[in-house]
Formats: C-alpha cells, structure tokens, sequence
C-alpha cells in the first residue's frame, strides 16, 4: 500500500497479540448461560452468533460476564505478535478496535508495553455495535479525530475487512502488512 496515512487501527487478537483464550470452552461456557435461563440453544451456532442472540433472550449481561472472563485471562497470557512491533515505533495516531471487551484489550496493550502508543481502544462492549458493523470502527476514528480516507485499518480476518468496507477505511491483512515491511 502506498497510500500514506495519518493514522491507524489495528484489531486486536490474531493481529497485534494472541489471546490464550479456549474459544471452544468461552462457546460452551456461553451455552451454559443459555441453559441456565431455560433457552434450548444450538451447541452447534458459532460464538458471535451466540452473543447477537443473547439480547432477545435477556441474558446479554450473563453471557458477556462468562466471555470477559475468558478473554481477560487469555489477555493476561496473551503473546505478541510480530506486527506489535510497527505500533511502538511510530508517530501516527494509533486506535485498536476489537471484537474483544475493552478490558481485555487494554490489559493485553499494557502487558505488551502498547497502552503508551494506542489513542482509544474500542471494544465489544465499549459501544452497542461490533464488528462487522462499521460503527465501531467509525466510533474509534471519531475519538482519534481521524477520518476514513486518511486512515487504514488492519486485521485478519473477514469481519474486519467486512467493517473496513462499510465504513468506508482502506483495510490491509496482517500477513500483507507483515510481507510489505522491510
């Protein structure tokens, strides 16, 4: 990319760091809240939907509890990822936006040494909307005082490239990011 941009953001888990999360246990331990509740659920359903759904059964509080849980543990043994490197060697204005709740996301920047160099940190539950929408993207380039055109958003994997698209923010892989450096 050639582009020249004043300012990035990066996801989280699989693009700056790895989360130790045993997402198979965080799905059943969401299974479990629906079962508690009396709601006949789909073992089968992938996680998001699973968290999507909560809402119309009232039990969105329970289940975020159970998958913050996993996600601010996995954030305290989380390892780094190589691109983590790029974000403290910079002088752009640096966001992360995540599927991941806030606190986990925060716990994973400053156990890396990254909080000093990201500018706002969106995550799942920072506002109602998540990625795929591009609400959340947009909410982080809002409190960056960035704008789509002149920022890029980085990730690895659909959903991100998805919110990119609707928001209208140029959208770059991690592996092209990692390949295209020096």
């Amino acid at each position: 990319m050639s582009h020249e941009f004043e300012a990035r953001v990066y996801d989280l888990d699989g693009t700056l760091v790895r989360l130790d999360v045993d997402w198979d246990a965080a799905v059943n331990d969401v299974v479990a809240v629906y079962e508690d509740a009396g709601v006949d659920v789909d073992a089968d359903r992938g996680l998001w939907d699973l968290m999507r759904k909560a809402n119309r059964h009232g039990i969105h509080e329970d289940v975020e509890a159970v998958l913050s849980e996993r996600e601010i543990a996995g954030a305290e043994a989380s390892e780094r990822l190589p691109l983590a490197d790029e974000v403290d060697s910079t002088r752009e204005a640096i966001g992360v936006c995540s599927l991941n709740c806030e606190e986990a996301v925060e716990i994973a920047l400053e156990k890396h040494g990254l909080a000093r160099y990201v500018n706002t940190v969106v995550g799942r539950d920072t506002i109602h909307e998540q990625k795929p929408a591009p609400e959340p993207l947009l909410e982080a380039l809002d409190r960056m005082g960035a704008t789509p055109v002149s920022t890029l958003f980085i990730g690895d994997s659909e959903s991100d490239e998805e919110a990119a698209y609707r928001a209208g923010i140029p959208f770059q892989w991690v592996e092209e990011r990692l390949d295209a450096r020096p």
